[in-house]
């Protein structure tokens, strides 16, 4: 089976075009810089951290952290997208009780949609101030 090399791109620009849509235009710098060390995040913390955060960042109801959770809800749905036997990637034990041939299949699917991710980020949501 043949993957267009176009399959990531597509997924990742368009999943940041629907962000763009969902963030004050203060936050897209910030998210654009937040995208950009996402591949970095998941190689290092995994990706059940990353579902952690999207949670505890969510439930804030700070202003300046608010947008790390609209960027980790969008990228872990984005992330579901590629591979739909995810139940609920936002789901933090979801991810932890993964047999571990899967979370590390699953884990290096995400390093490399975020380095797509990263690839766009500043050309869809801009450069941070």
């Amino acid at each position: 089976m043949k993957l267009d090399s176009r399959y990531f791109s597509q997924e990742a620009h368009s999943s940041l075009s629907n962000l763009r849509n969902l963030l004050k235009e203060q936050e897209r710098g910030k998210a654009s810089s937040l995208v950009q060390g996402l591949s970095a995040y998941i190689a290092t913390w995994g990706l059940h951290r990353l579902a952690g955060d999207c949670k505890k960042f969510s439930g804030k109801r700070a202003e300046d952290t608010t947008y790390k959770g609209k960027v980790y809800g969008a990228f872990l749905d984005s992330l579901k997208k590629l591979n739909p036997e995810l139940s609920d990637p936002q789901d933090e034990s979801t991810l932890l009780h993964l047999p571990l041939r899967k979370y590390t299949a699953l884990n290096h699917l995400a390093i490399r949609l975020a380095q797509e991710w990263s690839f766009w980020a500043v050309a869809v949501l801009g450069e941070e101030e």
